[in-house]
């Protein structure tokens, strides 16, 4: 079972704005130098450093001199994020915990299969720093006694920081309960976001345990807890780009063999309900609407397992490498981006999807299966630098 601990966080002396980033992996080069620019302690020269041991340095000589401080008592941390989407405002609900590292497959449950690039990337520097500030994300199931608690911990206490980042109000609670960690025993954790800081965390644990350590900091990843159905977390698409069709004409009458087009009259940025996918091409929206049953397998059924059978494989020919490799294939992240990838020329096509329910979430992973890659988007991020967790932060919380 899922084994959650508090522990003393590492926090900022005095927490702005101008010192957190993005989750290391969406900030390009061109954004670190900005963020580097703009204070010269923000989180990204440890998060995302030139150096592996000046980052270890550093870390060392902010902790030294009192720019960050670890937690005087072992905590959980609420985390609140309010944030716009699709034109609502909603909130984001869930708590920082340690969770004890499994293998993956029995209590902590992948959903998605990772590659190895950046799990050398963390390796290399978590093994030199022994920290982390960006939690991954673990999903439970409905739990309405921790919901009520979060619910009083938010509206009856002043949070630690209270700060907004890119558009999205970020608030951070202390809460020494020990609610949270009785209250999901038994209980699965679907990793949502994180797979490859996870995997990661595993290889480091296997990696000082061969040196002869065992018991460390090194036994637990900082993560954020959600309920899935009622946390607040957005499940989003993400998108398929064509970027060659060497037969325009032909890539059309293609399409017709497996779905129904119907040119739309208006700009899109959603799948109507009567359709399948939404296709942007040559200046058009078309609805697809697919002329066969899906199958019953909960995987193939998939949106994306649908349309990267049909279009990528099908009808473009692609191999599981040429998908992988996006030399024809691509993503976008969001209708928008789809649509400036192919007025821009960047992409000839790109097909809208709809996003995956939660619910089928779930079920595939209490089935032991995994959704393809590039299937699910949550959103909204959860800084880097609100709160860090270090190999010692462990140590003397809850008998650890």
């Amino acid at each position: 079972m899922a084994t959650i601990k508090p522990f003393r966080g590492i926090l900022f002396n005095k927490p702005a704005n101008s010192l957190i980033a993005p989750p290391y992996d969406v900030i390009d080069e061109h954004y670190k130098r900005q963020l580097e620019s703009g204070d010269e302690h923000n989180i990204v020269r440890i998060i995302l450093p030139d150096d592996y041991d000046k980052a270890a340095e550093l870390l060392n000589a902010w902790l030294s001199s009192g720019i960050l401080k670890f937690d005087s008592h072992c905590n959980y941390y609420i985390y609140q994020a309010q944030y716009s989407l699709f034109g609502q405002t909603r909130t984001l609900k869930g708590f920082i915990g340690a969770l004890r590292l499994e293998p993956l497959g029995g209590c902590v449950k992948p959903h998605e299969k990772t590659l190895k690039g950046p799990k050398i990337d963390r390796f290399n520097l978590i093994t030199r720093t022994h920290a982390s500030f960006c939690p991954i994300v673990g999903l439970y199931g409905p739990n309405r006694q921790i919901a009520q608690h979060i619910d009083e911990v938010t509206e009856t206490t002043n949070p630690v920081i209270d700060l907004e980042f890119e558009g999205i109000r970020h608030r951070l609670y202390r809460d020494p309960d020990s609610l949270f960690g009785e209250g999901l025993k038994g209980s699965d954790i679907i990793i949502a976001d994180g797979h490859h800081r996870y995997e990661t965390a595993l290889m480091i644990q296997e990696h000082f345990r061969k040196q002869g350590i065992v018991n460390g900091g090194f036994d637990y990843i900082m993560s954020l807890f959600v309920d899935a159905e009622n946390g607040g977390l957005s499940l989003l698409a993400i998108h398929r780009l064509v970027k060659r069709v060497d037969n325009p004409s032909l890539f059309m009458e293609r399409l017709k063999e497996f779905f129904e087009l119907r040119r739309l009259e208006r700009a899109t940025l959603h799948v109507p309900r009567h359709c399948d996918f939404v296709m942007y091409f040559d200046k058009s929206f078309y609805c697809l609407s697919l002329r066969q049953k899906r199958s019953a397998d909960p995987i193939r059924s998939l949106d994306v397992s649908v349309f990267e059978e049909i279009v990528y494989k099908r009808i473009l020919g692609l191999s599981d490498d040429d998908i992988r490799l996006q030399r024809t294939a691509g993503y976008a992240h969001s209708p928008e981006e789809l649509i400036r990838a192919v007025d821009e020329n960047e992409a000839q096509a790109g097909f809208i999807l709809k996003p995956m329910k939660f619910e089928d979430l779930m079920l595939i992973t209490s089935k032991g299966l995994t959704v393809p890659q590039k299937s699910t988007f949550f959103f909204p991020k959860i800084p880097s630098g609100l709160v860090g967790y270090h190999f010692d932060s462990i140590k003397g919380c809850e008998g650890v």
